[in-house]
């Protein structure tokens, strides 16, 4: 009974210190567009500072604003991925040994661009819904005859016995792709495929090495020696190309990837072990970037904690992280909800928010602004024409 007695006074005690801390914090405001407001948040006593961009999303989607991705090539800085942009923060973490591949689940305007890993990833559907999840998917092609063929890799060279699918977005060694047999196929209408079904003619058959030179309605159905999946497609044939991606129901139209998830359903939940990422990650205070949105979806929220900096800002553990977005954000939201669910994005030096062209939280690094593989955008939807 000590023992338990000595552990409840300590955490009262923590939480005491927490609530405290936050009477003294400040904050500025500024509305960017209609639905979308910036607020500027200095907590003394943590020191932290805190940035948010509110997004009223009924508001704002009525406004003709949307929530975006963004990815050029080689890494980028946030800045630059957000030219034009209301605002946006950095996304995702590298792929392990890649320059400029994300680690996790990457969708833009409906387009799959990288696989899901076994980490939370945060998507917006067709309809601008919010979801986070660690998605799993199923890509595969119904032949002509009814047939399902099960595609096992996406924009790599398929191995002995397998299938490959290519997009516009792939990225291989060389200019060329060796394959036994390769299918283009040629888009019937809309290619956004990420969690729908797409109709393709097969316009071309050819043997061995393939130049990847893909149109933005073009697929490359790949074939690896004896594949015997290739005896059921023909030239002219009508086929449909598929991509599941559970647990989502509707069309994904963008996703990026982060990990570890902080809240579920309004509770706390730091998801180290089930993501595979380390527990000091997690403990020790960093930078950090970061997504949530409201119990009824229609709120969301991107964040930025300055780190690194004494006297400035220290940063935030992921708790002291998902315990802000949880119980503090409602005290400064126009909307006065909290968080329901969190995500946290790649963080450290890579921290970084834009508002309107400017980099408005300070990045750790002491060269400033580092290059990210992509970001999370809020941008007015005329932007989206303009997309390369």
């Amino acid at each position: 009974m000590a023992i338990s007695h000595r552990v409840s006074t300590r955490l009262f005690i923590a939480l005491l210190a927490w609530s405290l801390s936050w009477s003294c914090a400040q904050e500025n405001t500024e509305e960017i567009a209609p639905g979308v407001v910036y607020h500027k948040i200095h907590v003394p006593e943590g020191p932290w500072r805190i940035h948010v961009v509110e997004v009223d999303l009924p508001r704002s989607w009525a406004a003709g604003i949307r929530v975006r991705t963004a990815k050029q090539g080689e890494t980028q800085k946030t800045s630059s991925l957000a030219a034009g942009a209301l605002a946006a923060i950095n996304g995702d973490f590298l792929f392990p040994g890649e320059s400029s591949q994300p680690a996790g689940l990457y969708i833009e305007s409906g387009n799959l661009i990288h696989l899901p890993q076994r980490r939370s990833a945060f998507a917006i559907t067709e309809a601008g819904q919010p979801l986070i999840a660690v998605y799993k998917m199923e890509l595969g092609l119904l032949t002509a005859e009814g047939e399902h063929l099960h595609i096992a890799g996406f924009n790599r060279e398929p191995v002995l016995g397998e299938l490959s699918a290519f997009n516009d977005r792939a990225q291989v060694q060389g200019d060329s792709l060796q394959a036994a047999t390769g299918f283009l196929l040629q888009g019937l209408g809309s290619t956004s495929i990420a969690n729908d079904t797409i109709s393709f003619r097969v316009q071309q058959i050819r043997r061995e090495a393939w130049p990847l030179s893909l149109q933005r309605d073009q697929w490359l159905l790949a074939a690896g020696a004896e594949c015997e999946a290739t005896e059921q497609i023909a030239l002219g044939d009508t086929v449909q190309l598929y991509c599941r991606l559970a647990p989502a129901h509707a069309k994904l139209m963008e996703a990026i990837s982060g990990g570890p998830r902080i809240l579920r359903n309004g509770g706390v939940s730091i998801e180290v072990e089930e993501e595979r990422l380390s527990r000091s990650f997690a403990d020790k205070r960093h930078p950090r970037t970061a997504i949530g949105y409201s119990q009824n979806a229609d709120v969301l929220f991107l964040i930025v904690v300055d780190g690194r900096q004494p006297g400035y800002s220290v940063g935030m553990s992921l708790e002291e992280l998902a315990e802000f977005m949880r119980t503090r954000l409602a005290e400064f939201s126009r909307a006065k909800v909290n968080a329901y669910q969190g995500l946290n994005l790649d963080g450290g030096g890579s921290t970084t928010m834009v508002v309107s062209d400017q980099v408005v939280n300070k990045p750790s690094d002491p060269t400033g602004e580092r290059p990210v593989v992509n970001a999370l955008l809020v941008v007015a939807d005329a932007w989206g024409e303009e997309r390369p």
